[in-house]
């Protein structure tokens, strides 16, 4: 992702360093495009002591104060907009012809990304949000660290019956990314199932455990020491921002796959998006 002149504007108040951890990473980068270094004293810790502060914001145009002072979009600004109800973030068709080989599509839509101004190490994060049905396209919300660790809740709307969870925390000597080691298909247990209804989805996170829980709801907890895969922990240990998104995984084949993909534009909607109601950070820890 690049970062466009309106960021600036947006974070002319930040520090330089907190201007670098507002901007520095995006999932898409952690996931499918390489990652960076992490050190082995942060992977084989038991964890540091939680960093974290209370919030609470309903998104909403008739608040966009709170809005930009805790949120940047790295994306640009006709990709994302406020409503009274919530924050959309749009995926529009690609410009041109679009041509499908395979299970890939030439051209892939540039979504919009939202990053949080501030980081937290450990605490219980709500999403309220909805993404589209639409096969070979995603919504998400993630906790993603400059270290590339990263804490998943994604819509996959090829599967729209079902949500996913995934980590990824890359070890010093891992050669390439644990695609699926850690991720989990995950069940509606109450209300609407289906990935275009508002659902409150919730990441709870400690030195020992991630739990994720949908509308009050548990599906999943995963240990500290069940993350250990070639002879290293795999779990998240760094301050990490909250990260919100839609995408197109119409590429490469092995992401159109995951994701029931590719988009097919000949009868997706040419604006795709999800909306953000509200989000909440509980400091239990």
């Amino acid at each position: 992702m690049k970062a466009y002149a309106l960021l600036y504007s947006v974070l002319a108040s930040l520090t330089v360093l907190e201007l670098a951890g507002a901007t520095g990473v995006t999932s898409r980068d952690s996931d499918y495009g390489g990652f960076g270094t992490s050190d082995d004293t942060a992977h084989k810790a038991r964890g540091t002591s939680s960093q974290c502060t209370p919030f609470s914001i309903a998104l909403s145009s008739s608040d966009t104060a709170a809005f930009d002072t805790s949120f940047v979009a790295i994306s640009p600004s006709g990709s994302y907009g406020l409503v009274q109800d919530g924050l959309e973030l749009f995926l529009d068709r690609p410009p041109g012809q679009i041509t499908t080989k395979g299970n890939v599509n030439n051209k892939v839509a540039e979504g919009a990304t939202i990053n949080s101004t501030f980081t937290l190490l450990h605490g219980r994060v709500t999403f309220t949000f909805s993404g589209p049905s639409v096969a070979g396209v995603v919504a998400a919300a993630i906790l993603i660290a400059d270290q590339h660790d990263e804490i998943d809740v994604e819509l996959v709307g090829g599967d729209p019956q079902h949500w996913q969870t995934n980590v990824f925390a890359p070890a010093p000597h891992d050669d390439q990314p644990l695609y699926g080691v850690f991720g989990e298909i995950e069940d509606y247990p109450r209300g609407p199932k289906s990935v275009d209804e508002t659902h409150s989805y919730t990441i709870d996170w400690n030195t020992e455990r991630v739990q994720w829980s949908v509308d009050n709801a548990t599906v999943r907890t995963l240990r500290r020491d069940d993350t250990k895969k070639n002879g290293a922990l795999h779990y998240p240990t760094h301050p990490a921002r909250l990260q919100l998104g839609i995408w197109d995984a119409s590429s490469p084949a092995g992401t159109s796959e995951w994701a029931r993909g590719p988009v097919d534009w000949n009868t997706a909607p040419r604006r795709m998006s999800a909306k953000f109601e509200h989000v909440e950070i509980e400091c239990p820890y």
